[in-house]
Parts: structure tokens; C-alpha cells; sequence
């Protein structure tokens, strides 16, 4: 499995990702389950996808590639919905994602990749969210 740096998985744990769907907020932690997940999406598979600041470095263009990955996400027939991932720690900014529903890990992944992401989160019915490394070693 390829690594990322402590400061960078402690910036990940220290995050709250927020989701909406079906009128409900619904708030994930990574190594964390969550029932309410589970009941809204019925079982189904489920990764929290970003397209901002590719390889964790801020960039100028967060919402022309948010709503590039909205497109992939509308071509790959998946639910998905509006998602904050929300530090804990002031002074770093809320980036915007998509809670994708019924998407596969190795899709989730890809997904992440092409968008420059270090990590995604993913999980299924019953388990805790895991961290999931985007990067090629």
C-alpha cells in the first residue's frame, strides 16, 4: 500500500466530512461507522470523492474542477451528493466533495486519482470509513 506523510493522515483523521442526502446531514469520521449512512443509503457501497487541491496544495481553479468531477460522477451513473470534508483545525478551509453512492473502491480510487487526490474515503454497510491512498508509488 503506498503511504502519505503523518502531518498529512493526521490532517485527514482531524476532519469532519459532511454529506447531505435526502434532506439529512450526515457526518463521517475516518475509522468511524455510521448507522445513518447506512440506513440512507441502504446497504450500498459509498466513497467521499474531492477534486480540490490536487496533491493537497491549494489551487485557483477548486470549482471549475468541482464541477469536472460532477460531470465524470453524472456519466458513471452513481447517486451522489453534496459533501464538505470540514477540518477541525482553524485556519484550513472546508473543501468541497461528493458522497458517491454504490461506487466501488477501485473506481473510487481511479475517480480520485484523475483528480489528483491523495486519499478518498469508502466504506460499506456496517463498517467504518476507511482512508484509501490515491497515489502511485
Amino acid at each position: 500500500m503506498n503511504q502519505i506523510g503523518a502531518d498529512l493522515l493526521a490532517a485527514y483523521l482531524a476532519t469532519t466530512y459532511r454529506a447531505w442526502v435526502e434532506g439529512a446531514s450526515i457526518d463521517i469520521r475516518i475509522g468511524e461507522h455510521s448507522p445513518a449512512l447506512d440506513r440512507i443509503l441502504d446497504g450500498k457501497s459509498w466513497a467521499f470523492i474531492s477534486a480540490s487541491n490536487p496533491g493537497s496544495v491549494f489551487s485557483p481553479h477548486n470549482e471549475s474542477r468541482k464541477e469536472a468531477l460532477r460531470r465524470v460522477l453524472e456519466d458513471s451513473g452513481h447517486s451522489f451528493f453534496p459533501a464538505l470534508g470540514i477540518p477541525d483545525e482553524p485556519g484550513w478551509e472546508a473543501e468541497e466533495s461528493f458522497l458517491v453512492a454504490g461506487i466501488g473502491e477501485a473506481e473510487a480510487v481511479e475517480i480520485g486519482r484523475r483528480f489528483g487526490q491523495n486519499a478518498i474515503l469508502a466504506g460499506c454497510m456496517g463498517s467504518p470509513a476507511r482512508l484509501l491512498i490515491c497515489t502511485k508509488e
